[in-house]
C-alpha cells in the first residue's frame, strides 16, 4: 500500500517552527516561491486578479469553461503546434478546479470499477483519487539505472492488457513530481510505440502535464506533437495545471483535453465529463477561469511570458545548485533533471523525517526517502542544504 502523508500537516509544522527557531527550512511547501519571497512569482497574474470586476468575480461560469478559455488552453497547450492536433484529433475542453481535477475526471469516467490503471512506483498521490472511486492502481518501476524503465513498463501493461479490455496508463511528465525526472524525447517516443503495440486492447493515455511549463527543455511542447503518432486504438487525456502555469494555487485552475479519432469516444467522454463536473463540483471557480483568459490579453501576455520565464529559469537555477552540491557530497538522489522536487534516497524515510524536523527540517517522507521542494526554497537556502540532509539523514 502506498504510503499517504499529510503534507499540509507537514506545512504547518514548518510555519509553527518558524515562530520559535531562526534556522527552519521548510522543504515541504509545492509551490513556486520567488527569491523575494513572492508566492507564485508572477505578479501580473497577482495583479490582475486585484483589479478584477465584479462581472468576472461573481457570476456562474459555463461548466466546460465557456469558449474563450477552452481555446486560450488549446493553444497555450499546444503552442505551435496547435494546428497538427486539431487536424489530427476531434478534441474538446473541459475546465476542472486544478489539474487534480481534470486527472479526478479521468480516472472517474473512464475506468470501471474495480480495474487497475497503470502507473509508476514513484508518483503523485494518484492513490487520493483511485479510492474513492473504486479503483486500483498498479505499479511500474520508474527507473532502470537512471533511465526509464522499458522492461518493466512493458511487462505490467501487458500483465493489464490481458486482464483488462480497456487500460488507462497515466504518465507524468516533464519534470515529474515527484523524482524530477524528465523524458527524453527517444523515450517518449519508444512509450507511445509500446501503447500502439497493444491493438487489441483500448488503451487510455492519461497524459499529465502539470509542470510543462518549469521545463528544461528546449521544446517543451515537442512530445506533445508526438500525440499524432498514436494509432486509433489509443485515446487521449490531457491535464492541465493552471495552478502551476499561472502561480494561482489556491484559485484551482485547470482543465483536461479530450483527443481522440474515434468522435463517438470523445462525444461520450465529454459528456459523462460534463455529468461528473456537474455532479461533484459544479462549475470551476469564475475567477480562475477569468484569470487565465485575462493573462492572453495583447497588453497583458508579455508581462505574463517574462514572468514565467523567470520563474522557470529559477527553477532551473535552484535544481542545478542542489544537483551540483549533492553530487560533490555524495547525497543519494533519484534520477532528477530538472522540477519542483526531488527525492534524497534513504531506507527508512519516516525516520529520516523525524530526524530532520528535529534539525529544524522540514520535509516529505515518501516510500522511496525524503522528497525535498526545491520549488519554495531560495537560492540561500538550497546552498549547503545537500551536506545538511547528508549530516543529518545519514549519521548513526
Amino acid at each position: 500500500m502506498k504510503m499517504i502523508i499529510d503534507i499540509l500537516q507537514i506545512s504547518r509544522d514548518a510555519r509553527e517552527a518558524k515562530h520559535r527557531f531562526d534556522d527552519v527550512i521548510d522543504c515541504s511547501i509545492g509551490m513556486f516561491i520567488d527569491e523575494d519571497g513572492f508566492v507564485g512569482g508572477l505578479p501580473v497574474v497577482f495583479d490582475a486578479f486585484k483589479h478584477m470586476p465584479p462581472e468576472l468575480l461573481i457570476p456562474y461560469p459555463s461548466v466546460d469553461g465557456g469558449q474563450p478559455f477552452k481555446d486560450n488552453v488549446f493553444k497555450w497547450v499546444f503552442q505551435a503546434y496547435e494546428q497538427k492536433i486539431q487536424d489530427s484529433f476531434n478534441y474538446f475542453v473541459c475546465a476542472t478546479p486544478g489539474g487534480s481535477g481534470a486527472v479526478a475526471a479521468v480516472l472517474r469516467t473512464q475506468v470501471p470499477k474495480g480495474e487497475q490503471v497503470l502507473v509508476s512506483d514513484i508518483r503523485w498521490q494518484y492513490d487520493r483519487f483511485s479510492e474513492p472511486a473504486g479503483i486500483f492502481l498498479h505499479s511500474h518501476e520508474l527507473f532502470d539505472g537512471d533511465k526509464f524503465n522499458f522492461a518493466s513498463f512493458k511487462k505490467e501493461l501487458s500483465y493489464l492488457c490481458k486482464k483488462q479490455n480497456k487500460v488507462v496508463v497515466i504518465v507524468n511528465d516533464p519534470c515529474q513530481n515527484p523524482s524530477g525526472y524528465t523524458l527524453t524525447f527517444e523515450e517518449w517516443e519508444q512509450i507511445l510505440s509500446i501503447l500502439n503495440e497493444h491493438s487489441s486492447n483500448e488503451i487510455v493515455l492519461l497524459y499529465d502535464i502539470a509542470y510543462i511549463d518549469y521545463s528544461c527543455e528546449i521544446d517543451q511542447r515537442r512530445k506533445a506533437s508526438a500525440l499524432v503518432n498514436l494509432k486509433d486504438h489509443v485515446q487521449i487525456f490531457v491535464t492541465f495545471s493552471g495552478s502551476k502555469t499561472f502561480g494561482a494555487y489556491g484559485m484551482r485552475m485547470g482543465a483536461l483535453i479530450g483527443l481522440s479519432r474515434k468522435a463517438d469516444f470523445l462525444k461520450d467522454a465529454r459528456e459523462k465529463v460534463l455529468a461528473l463536473a456537474r455532479g461533484m463540483w459544479s462549475a470551476t471557480p469564475t475567477p480562475a477561469i477569468e484569470l487565465l483568459n485575462l493573462m492572453f490579453e495583447e497588453e497583458r501576455k508579455p508581462d505574463f511570458l517574462q514572468g514565467l520565464a523567470k520563474a522557470r529559469q529559477t527553477i532551473i537555477r535552484r535544481g542545478h545548485l542542489f544537483l551540483k552540491q549533492a553530487q560533490e557530497v555524495d547525497l543519494p538522489l533519484v534520477p532528477y533533471i530538472n522540477g519542483f522536487y526531488t527525492i534524497v534516497k534513504c531506507p527508512n524515510s519516516y525516520a529520516c523525517y523525524e530526524k530532520l524536523a528535529k534539525n529544524h527540517i522540514y520535509a516529505v517522507p515518501v516510500e522511496q526517502g525524503i522528497r525535498i521542494a526545491l520549488c519554495s526554497l531560495s537560492l540561500k537556502d538550497i546552498d549547503g542544504l545537500a551536506l545538511k540532509l547528508k549530516s543529518i539523514m545519514f549519521c548513526s
